[in-house]
């Protein structure tokens, strides 16, 4: 009987055992050609139309002169200075925005988030048009600001340097508040009770518990904005100076003139390098593609 029941045992604890998956669920089954598409979309969408950069910039000497150009150098340094702005701002008020949301009751949660997804289903071209009239000399801020007293010449904003960077950071909001948002879901209670049972404040609450918690969001939507931001064509050529146009107004610029194709496309590669090399230093630094793919 005792041996009868050790046995019984024993097979209770096979059966018990855990079965280890494996993270390739497809490996093995013959299912390899499901990468096909992905791949064959690859080539033919990014590969191909690099490629035919490539030949048009070497083929016909586009990168000659393009980097002694002071018209050039002047266009990548502002749009890396815009990026950087738009980031920095967008993170500020993205953050705080995501937050809110986080904290705020159910409906009131629901109607912020409604809010940020009519962002996403309003054209990036709309969205401009409304600043355009916004940035008017005689529109609705001019108004407001007459009523009030505060203001009787007509605003000079529109076309001006600083006119996109409020339309723009309108532009890249969800792309941080979304990561941020996810974040802060993830942040356990306990920690926060336990902060204020030790006495912590609002603020080292915020520094020492809430926002080592938001880093992954944070480095995810800041590097998302700053990148995109670099390639930003539409807002810049409506909104801002166009004496001073970003590099991508000014890659556009050239492929509209006989004969600029050539240093379009040399420019658009430098343009694609710079991203390229501003993500590895950011994904060195701080583990992007660890926090993107953290999920």
């Amino acid at each position: 009987m005792t041996e009868l029941t050790t046995s019984v045992g024993q097979r209770e604890q096979v059966t018990r055992v855990p079965v280890r998956r494996s993270f390739r669920p497809l490996s093995g089954s013959g299912a390899w050609w499901l990468l096909a598409p992905p791949i064959v979309i690859l080539i033919l969408l990014l590969l191909v139309p690099i490629g035919f950069l490539f030949e048009l910039a070497l083929g016909n000497s586009g990168f000659e002169g393009t980097f002694d150009d002071r018209i050039f150098r002047a266009a990548l340094v502002r749009t890396v200075a815009m990026a950087t702005t738009v980031a920095v701002l967008a993170l500020i008020i993205g953050t705080v925005f995501a937050l809110a949301i986080a904290a705020a009751s159910r409906w009131m949660a629901v109607v912020m988030v409604i809010s940020l997804f009519s962002l996403f289903w309003t054209s990036i071209l709309v969205r401009s048009y409304g600043w355009l009239l916004l940035y008017l000399p005689r529109g609705p801020i001019y108004d407001i600001l007459a009523t009030l007293g505060l203001r009787d010449d007509p605003l000079r904003w529109y076309q001006t340097t600083y006119a996109p960077y409020p339309a723009m950071v309108h532009v890249m909001l969800p792309y941080v508040v979304l990561p941020v948002w996810a974040a802060a879901r993830q942040i356990d209670p306990d920690h926060l009770r336990a902060a204020r049972t030790l006495g912590a404040g609002p603020w080292l609450t915020f520094r020492r518990v809430i926002l080592p918690q938001l880093r992954s969001g944070i480095v995810a939507g800041g590097v998302l904005v700053f990148v995109m931001s670099l390639g930003f064509y539409v807002t810049p050529e409506m909104l801002g100076n166009p004496s001073q146009p970003t590099l991508a107004g000014l890659i556009g610029f050239y492929y509209g003139v006989p004969g600029g194709l050539p240093h379009a496309a040399a420019m658009s590669l430098i343009l694609l390098g710079v991203v390229i090399v501003i993500y590895l230093a950011a994904d060195r630094l701080f583990r992007v593609s660890e926090q993107w793919g953290s999920g």
